[in-house]
């Protein structure tokens, strides 16, 4: 009985401040209060929740990254070049070259292309290897010199399209 006594005192104080306050004190009241809050609002979200959405963020980013050096591209369309037998220079015929090679393009219309100037190609191989002595197929770097070299040369015979990668798939000097 007594705390349903001090409740209506309670109410009856707050009716009572509040009773002769003109309606624009109260709207200012309403908006001062609602001012104090989103500030108070903005501040929290800016101290504490933004800098761990940017970690959130830049961790996420460093994840797709991630993710995107494991992913290994696919493969193109592949034409292999077999049996191309030529001697090294300055063997006096004693040292050979055997290699064969796996050619890389986007798509069929350059395959056809190169079937089609396949000879042309094979003669263009065959007089790159001529050139080379047995000490430079023995060097470590030949494969990559020559592999640039031999693709850059395909591509000016190529009017459809270029090759993408040269593979050595067999590559004997004897």
């Amino acid at each position: 009985m007594a705390e349903e006594e001090l409740n209506d005192l309670d109410l009856e104080e707050y009716e009572d401040e509040t009773a002769g306050m003109p309606p624009i004190v109260k709207i200012l009241i309403i908006i001062i209060v609602l001012i104090i809050l989103s500030v108070g609002a903005f501040f929290v979200s800016k101290i504490f929740l933004l800098p761990r959405y940017q970690a959130y963020k830049a961790a996420k980013e460093i994840e797709a990254v991630e993710t995107a050096k494991n992913i290994v591209p696919s493969m193109g369309l592949i034409h292999i070049i077999n049996n191309i037998t030529v001697n090294t220079l300055g063997s006096g015929g004693r040292r050979y070259i055997i290699a064969e090679v796996a050619l890389e393009v986007a798509d069929q219309t350059i395959i056809d292309e190169i079937i089609s100037r396949e000879p042309q190609i094979r003669d263009e191989f065959i007089r790159y290897l001529r050139r080379q002595t047995a000490q430079h197929v023995l060097d470590l770097g030949f494969q990559e010199r020559s592999r640039r070299d031999l693709t850059k040369m395909l591509n000016k015979h190529l009017n459809a399209g270029k090759v993408d990668s040269l593979y050595y798939i067999k590559l004997l000097l004897q």
